[in-house]
């Protein structure tokens, strides 16, 4: 179990870094704004789909 939530917390750590990484050192070089509105939209995805992976599987 510790195993899980430690690769949980990694993966949402990676998540969260890469919400501030990738639009603002990755992105920057793209004139407009669509890129990181895709990037925070596909961002925003993958978030809800991990959450609703981690409280489907809850068990107390």
């Amino acid at each position: 179990m510790g195993n899980k939530i430690t690769g949980w917390a990694v993966w949402f750590l990676v998540l969260v870094l890469s919400a501030f990484i990738v639009p603002y050192q990755f992105l920057s070089g793209i004139p407009k704004v669509y890129g990181a509105f895709l990037y925070w939209g596909l961002f925003a995805l993958a978030a809800m789909i991990s959450v609703g992976i981690i409280t489907a599987r809850w068990r107390e």
